[in-house]
């Protein structure tokens, strides 16, 4: 821990935050084009997703379906060899104009960067690899005895509070005395608030409406390289 603070650390949610979209329908889609006969089960998906609209299902219920369509039964190998290509994709083509250069400014002070995303473990990895982060906290693939994925995830959704549970056991109870959080996304306001420094990166109108209400400061990183301000 001391490590940490005097190194510092640096907390970024993934989708939306990073990138300008988020990751998890582009992936299943991504695996499904690999695997068409799993487009079988598209019609039943697409209805939970209307239910979801409806708020008669939940998100997670919503993201466990698609998961288990999917991936269920595909050996870990080919899942990872899968979320590896998505990530090197997605690098490529989905960050925001200044996400490398915020990236790099902590990591050239020498700051521990974590990537904190209820992104799914076999994309959030590579993609914090190919940025260079040290620390990965994300919703975890379950495999069973014979290596395959059993098409369900590893306790929760690593989303909202449970965001911060998973950063506070890496990191420790207390945020670090230079520590700075990163989301674009209100559900992520624990987490923004518990860092010593929050940021409310391209926020959606529900975080940008309480944003200076919990002492965030808003960052644009659509702006050119080199020049995403603080605003």
């Amino acid at each position: 821990m001391a490590e940490t603070e005097d190194r510092g650390v640096a907390i970024f949610d993934l989708d939306k935050t990073l990138t300008i979209r988020s990751s998890y329908t582009p992936f299943i889609l991504f695996a499904a084009r690999r695997n068409p006969a799993r487009f079988l089960y598209a019609p039943g998906l697409l209805g939970m997703a209307v239910l979801m609209l409806l708020g008669i299902v939940g998100r997670d219920d919503v993201k466990a379906a698609m998961w288990r369509a999917v991936i269920g039964g595909m050996e870990r190998d080919k899942a990872e060899a899968l979320g590896a290509q998505f990530a090197k994709h997605w690098a490529r083509t989905a960050l925001r104009p200044g996400t490398r250069d915020a990236l790099a400014e902590h990591k050239d002070a020498g700051a521990r960067l974590v990537l904190a995303s209820a992104a799914v473990d076999i994309v959030a990895e590579p993609f914090a690899r190919l940025l260079r982060f040290d620390d990965v906290v994300a919703t975890r693939t379950e495999w069973d005895v014979s290596g395959k994925a059993t098409g369900g995830f590893v306790g929760l959704n690593c989303y909202g509070d449970e965001k911060l549970v998973r950063v506070k056991t890496l990191l420790g109870e207390s945020a670090p005395p230079r520590s700075a959080a990163y989301s674009d996304h209100v559900t992520d306001v624990p987490l923004l608030t518990w860092a010593h420094t929050g940021y409310a990166v391209n926020p959606h109108r529900p975080l940008a409406e309480v944003a200076a209400a919990h002492g965030l400061i808003v960052l644009d990183l659509d702006a050119p390289p080199n020049k995403a301000d603080a605003v």
